[in-house]
């Protein structure tokens, strides 16, 4: 499995950033684990906490990830608590397995139907989804925490395809226990979906900063904050 190709100097970015051995992490929208994995790589002795609801990418999640510092949570985080509809992203023409997801096999890749399941999300919007819309079960980040007795995290590694004001309005005060987010933004397909200003304007009001030399400046990208309270 050749989990660190093209990724590597990422991921050592986030060591340095760290700078410990044994991070805290959440991984929100962890997809087949792949991330969580990385993280695993470049880190001794990591705890991970991984969020991802798609049953497709739980399947291949349960079967490929078997790392002990790495706990699956089968739910998304939203701003309440229930069940919500879940739009599951498809593209029928996609059924060899990427280069980047090469540990997963062209049969699985095609029974699963995985093809750009990475799109997936709560939101309406993106084009290419499945017929039929599941329903999923949803917590707030607030609520998980409490239940899980998460006092410290070091980072929030946040990527759920135009869900993320959902998320961190879900985190209420425990906002606060978060060093680093990285999130995503400008998904405009997605209904709600935050701006690159929306999102600096939210986080900093939230008692963060961005930090530029991690962070994207197009329409669409990625952000990184760290608290500064």
């Amino acid at each position: 499995m050749s989990i660190m190709k093209k990724y590597k100097k990422k991921f050592h970015i986030f060591k340095d950033l760290l700078a410990k051995e044994n991070p805290v992490i959440v991984e929100i929208g962890a997809h087949f684990g792949e991330d969580s994995m990385r993280f695993c790589e470049v880190f001794k002795d990591p705890t991970i906490y991984c969020i991802e609801p798609d049953p497709r990418c739980i399947k291949i999640f349960k079967k490929h990830v078997k790392n002990k510092n790495i706990k699956l949570y089968e739910v998304a985080f939203s701003d309440k608590n229930g069940e919500m509809n879940f739009y599951q992203s498809y593209k029928p023409n996609e059924i060899k397995t990427p280069e980047k997801y090469n540990w997963i096999s062209d049969d699985d890749y095609k029974k699963y139907k995985l093809g750009n399941s990475g799109s997936s999300s709560l939101k309406k919007g993106y084009k290419h989804i499945l017929d039929e819309t599941i329903k999923v079960q949803v917590v707030r980040f607030d609520d998980w925490a409490e239940q899980n007795n998460i006092e410290k995290l070091d980072l929030a590694w946040i990527d759920v395809q135009g869900s993320e004001k959902n998320v961190l309005t879900g985190m209420g005060d425990s906002i606060h226990k978060i060093k680093y987010i990285w999130i995503e933004y400008g998904e405009k397909e997605y209904e709600g979906a935050m701006s690159r200003q929306e999102t600096i304007s939210y986080m900093t009001d939230k008692g963060y900063q961005v930090i530029n030399f991690m962070s994207s400046f197009s329409d669409s990208g990625d952000l990184m904050f760290e608290s500064v309270k």
